[in-house]
């Protein structure tokens, strides 16, 4: 019997190992994630958590007061990142749509995991979480990853 439960054991152990981690909720089209993330029209991020390379960094003060601005544009949604001092230092992201499976997938419009800009300062991000008051997402920047934690305001 305690043979039996050791084996069982081992086996759930594994399977739990091999399956995928997944945040986000899965099955969404690619407009449905940009609509929670621009809130339709425009869309304000306040940051309330920022790792780099799984150490905690401390978002405290005026200089690490960052919000993330969404705005529906013509073709795509605009998304910059502000930091809210007394002369806000602004970082435009870039034009971001939500990836898409493709044309190989049963369903090519469902979204993959990331966000992809074109004619801004970011390539893409990956989306660990997004709900219509949650964003979680990593970028790599210079060989550093880093997860930042937003919540909607």
């Amino acid at each position: 019997m305690i043979r039996q439960l050791l084996l069982l054991t081992i086996c759930f152990i594994a399977l739990m190992g091999c399956e995928e981690e997944t945040y986000y909720p899965p099955g969404l089209y690619g407009y449905q994630v940009e609509r929670l993330i621009s809130g339709g029209e425009e869309k304000v991020w306040a940051l309330t958590g920022l790792e780099v390379d799984g150490q905690n960094q401390n978002i405290e003060g005026c200089a690490n007061a960052v919000e993330l601005h969404v705005y529906e544009g013509l073709t795509a949604i605009n998304v910059y990142q502000v930091t809210t001092c007394e002369v806000p230092d602004t970082l435009y992201y870039g034009e971001m749509t939500a990836s898409e499976a493709g044309a190989s997938a049963p369903n090519e419009h469902v979204f993959t995991d990331s966000l992809l800009f074109e004619n801004g300062a970011v390539s893409y991000v990956i989306v660990k979480e997004v709900t219509s008051l949650r964003l979680k997402f990593d970028r790599y920047i210079g060989g550093k990853k880093s997860t930042y934690q937003w919540a909607a305001r």
